[in-house]
């Protein structure tokens, strides 16, 4: 797929930096008194296509998503997620090579590297990553924004501790593999307009049912049937955007049951009707409406392991 445009988001900035680029993609670099630590801020609005950023290297990398965003994560050629990072999710890159980010929708992330020093003493990290969700750690990332250099190192160190005591918290399950994930999101999206179940997605992963929701989970910090409600409503999203459809047929291509049931989705996610949101983002007035595509409320599906074979994901 073709992109807009290729950035490279520099580490070492020594004092707060404002940049706009290409009018959809905003990076705000933060001073932070602590040359080992970079801080900053990504957020694209109203971008037609996707944009590849380079976010530089370091010992440790944090990306917290302060709203829905849909990504594709990178190292070293290898691919380490490709999907939606839900909003409060946090996700941990290990390791020096640069990281390369590709934004495939509107989003907003923090960007938190640990240049040289450990970040947080001895922690094993399955496969070098790992990716959670947490409130209370995105409220104190969010903060970044209204202190000073000094409280940002404090803040950066403290949600470093943190986020490993959260993780060390879980149970150890290996994460899916990028993959194996890859596999499950494109069989998901060939099929969108049928009825999906447990079952099936486990079978095109190559695992049980129980054991594919537990790694599922681990590697996206949401379960299966959330999952594809924002992978039904992010396909709708750009229907409305790029096709004069009814609601109805995007209701029925994207696997609802009917327009109601759509609608209602719709609304929880994105706190506007269909139609309403079609008409806003269309507008001209369409730039004041930046955060309203992908503010969605958190639904965390808990998969109990013991229940039917064939499990309903519709």
């Amino acid at each position: 797929m073709q992109t807009d445009i290729a950035i490279k988001v520099s580490l070492g900035t020594i004092g707060d930096v404002f940049e706009t680029i290409d009018d959809c993609l905003r990076v705000e670099h933060f001073k932070v008194n602590d040359p080992n630590i970079f801080l900053a801020k990504v957020t694209r609005e109203n971008g037609s296509r996707p944009i590849t950023t380079s976010l530089g290297s370091g010992v440790g990398t944090f990306l917290v998503a302060a709203r829905d965003s849909e990504l594709r994560l990178e190292q070293k050629g290898r691919l380490l997620y490709h999907g939606v990072m839900v909003e409060d999710s946090v996700t941990f890159i290990e390791g020096s090579d640069p990281i390369s980010l590709e934004l495939q929708s509107d989003a907003c992330l923090y960007v938190l590297t640990y240049l040289h020093e450990r970040y947080q003493g001895p922690c094993p990290v399955v496969g070098g990553r790992f990716n959670i969700r947490d409130t209370r750690l995105a409220e104190l990332i969010a903060e970044i924004s209204d202190g000073s250099a000094a409280r940002r190192s404090d803040i950066s160190r403290d949600f470093s501790k943190l986020a490993f005591e959260r993780y060390r918290s879980l149970p150890r399950v290996h994460p899916l593999s990028a993959w194996r994930l890859n596999r499950v999101r494109r069989h998901a999206e060939s099929r969108l307009d049928q009825r999906l179940t447990l079952e099936e997605l486990a079978d095109v992963a190559g695992f049980s049912r129980a054991h594919f929701a537990a790694t599922f989970k681990a590697a996206t910090s949401m379960g299966v049937h959330e999952f594809l409600l924002r992978l039904r409503i992010q396909t709708a999203a750009k229907l409305l955007l790029s096709t004069d459809l009814s609601l109805v047929d995007i209701s029925l291509q994207t696997g609802f049951q009917n327009q109601a049931h759509f609608t209602t989705v719709f609304k929880k996610m994105t706190a506007s009707t269909p139609g309403r949101w079609r008409g806003s983002r269309r507008s001209p007035d369409v730039r004041s409406l930046g955060n309203v595509e992908l503010s969605l409320a958190p639904v965390i599906e808990h998969v109990d392991p013991n229940a039917s074979e064939h499990t309903n994901l519709h």
